[in-house]
């Protein structure tokens, strides 16, 4: 089957929660934007920003959106061997014929793919080789927001913090410029004044003899600063399921954001700090969005940083077992789980509960900064287990700060006790249950407090996993998956890069190999993973405001230390040295 036949076929199979128009005048619009998400099709309608930020540039009078994603490796090959543009989904135009291009990236391990889908697109891929006659292309998501500037040299304009809002200025600047019929220079210079909106090309990045970034001039007449965008009341957009579809992760549910941010501080997370205060859905609402999957489907996953912090969490979770809904949740908090909501998953017949420890010993939980109680946690495996919620799914980090072997053999212990709880349920019902360990290399990221300290080396990580891998395997009834500690490492190098990395980038979109890239420029991937950094230095993303201040990440990266580097002795990493 060619490509055509099966963007076709995937259309075929939606279902939208509103009517589809694209049979109507919707395609005529004068605007025309192609929203790529930069990976699979079964992947990028996982995302619940692909949905909202397609269905607000729908509403709009001005402006049709359709989808762009890669397609698999076949279907690339038939792109290049017949020359044809990547093109849409709706309908089928190529991508270079848009008004708009716009990416939603949700992961670094995605940036490569951008800069394919720009060549694949029939688009210059460096934004000073593109012409007025280009289209304009603007990229958005979460890790965009804490550090774009590895991409900086192929993007018009970066979307710097929560788009929903946001992207109308944008539009509505669109317009005003096209009107105007000047060049896109005075589109670009309109833009970058605008809060929310980077325009990279504004900036100039100088360095020292050393590599490190010397400063972030912005040219006259611009901001120094980039403050994020936000969307301050949650019900004011409606980030749910909008097109259902059996081709993906999540095809038997509408998904439904009720918390978005974060208060708990946790200092590896961004979405405690790059998101700090938490907003919350009201129930009603939350009834209302779902009553919009009436007739497709009766299960809502609830979506957010902390789904169980949520302050009427019990209320919604009745709410819609009340209603005849089934629901699932995301990640919860083991301190703030109550019955309510248990008693609703089990009427839901949800088989799995999921909580993220983190770290199993309390020292290392003063280090994070995420105190869970390990007799919570076992008490909310019994209480899940006594409804017949049977599976329990538990994520780690390792290569925090200050980790030691204790506190990676805790992991084990923490296994095996899990274990004892589950084995006598088993016995005594006949059911059988599974625990499933998933265990992460910790990537520090840039305005979070850890953004300063080194990421252990890659290979010090993969001995930490096979050594958790052989162990908790041996107990068995307990599942243990892990990341790549390679591909985390390359996570840490583009989370923490400058916009040099951007040459790095180009290469590996033409195939050059991880270290030969590198090496080609003369630059260290460890230079920006394994580096400790010290609180003088002036970071890439320095110049974004996230609404906190590097002040209080200052203060939240010191309560952590017993040890390790702080502004007293900000060239040295040592072991208690007395001077911290």
């Amino acid at each position: 089957m060619d490509l055509r036949k099966h963007t076709l076929q995937l259309l075929q199979s939606e279902k939208h929660i509103v009517e589809d128009k694209r049979a109507s005048t919707h395609y005529r619009k004068s605007n025309r934007f192609a929203l790529v998400y930069p990976s699979t099709y079964q992947l990028g309608m996982s995302s619940l920003g692909v949905q909202v930020i397609h269905a607000t540039l729908n509403r709009r009078l001005d402006t049709a959106c359709e989808r762009v994603f890669i397609p698999e490796s076949n279907y690339v090959h038939e792109l290049i061997k017949k020359n044809i543009p990547l093109f849409s989904l709706e309908t089928q135009t190529p991508l270079n014929a848009f008004d708009i291009v716009g990416f939603s990236v949700s992961f670094e391990s995605d940036y490569v793919n951008i800069v394919r889908a720009l060549e694949l697109g029939k688009i210059p891929q460096l934004s000073d080789e593109r012409s007025e006659w280009d289209p304009l292309i603007i990229a958005g998501g979460i890790n965009i927001s804490y550090n774009p500037e590895p991409l900086a040299d192929f993007i018009d304009v970066f979307v710097v913090g929560e788009a929903e809002l946001i992207i109308h200025d944008l539009m509505d600047k669109f317009n005003d410029w096209k009107q105007s019929n000047t060049p896109k220079a005075e589109l670009l210079k309109s833009l970058a004044k605008e809060p929310g909106l980077y325009v990279p090309s504004f900036y100039d990045v100088t360095y020292n003899s050393d590599g490190v970034v010397d400063h972030v001039n912005a040219k006259p007449g611009f901001p120094d600063k980039i403050r994020s965008a936000a969307v301050p009341v949650l019900n004011d957009v409606e980030t749910c399921t909008h097109i259902h579809t059996p081709n993906t992760e999540f095809s038997n549910a509408h998904l439904i954001e009720i918390v978005r941010g974060c208060g708990r501080q946790c200092r590896f997370c961004v979405a405690d700090y790059a998101r700090r205060w938490p907003r919350h859905r009201t129930v009603d609402n939350t009834l209302e969005l779902a009553e919009k999957a009436r007739g497709i489907t009766d299960k809502i996953g609830l979506v957010g940083a902390s789904i169980s912090d949520h302050p009427q969490i019990n209320e919604i979770a009745t709410g819609l077992v009340d209603r005849g809904f089934r629901i699932s949740c995301a990640s919860l908090r083991a301190e703030t789980v109550e019955a309510p909501l248990l008693d609703a998953l089990a009427d839901s017949d949800q088989g799995t509960i999921t909580i993220a420890p983190e770290v199993a010993t309390e020292e290392l939980q003063k280090v994070v900064n995420k105190a869970i109680p390990k007799e919570r946690l076992y008490y909310i495996f019994e209480e899940a287990l006594k409804r017949d919620i049977l599976n329990l799914r538990l994520y780690f980090l390792i290569g925090v700060p200050q980790e030691t072997p204790d506190d990676v053999t805790a992991i084990v212990d923490m296994a095996r006790e899990m274990r004892t709880i589950l084995l006598p349920h088993a016995k005594r019902t006949g059911k059988i249950g599974r625990i499933s360990f998933t265990i992460s290399p910790m990537v520090p990221k840039p305005h979070t407090p850890f953004q300063w300290v080194a990421m252990e080396p890659p290979k010090t990580i993969a001995k930490k996993l096979d050594y958790l891998k052989r162990e908790i395997n041996k107990l068995g009834s307990i599942k243990v998956s892990s990341a790549s500690a390679r591909m985390a490492h390359q996570e840490a190098v583009f989370a923490r890069g400058d916009r040099r990395l951007g040459k790095v980038i180009l290469d590996l979109a033409r195939g050059n190999t991880w270290n030969n890239a590198f090496r080609t420029h003369g630059l260290a991937p460890d230079f920006y993973a394994l580096r400790q950094r010290g609180f003088t230095e002036v970071n890439p993303w320095d110049h974004l405001d996230l609404n906190v201040k590097p002040q209080f990440l200052q203060l939240e990266h010191n309560k952590h230390e017993k040890g390790f580097m702080t502004s007293q002795c900000d060239t040295t990493v040592c072991k208690k040295c007395g001077a911290c």
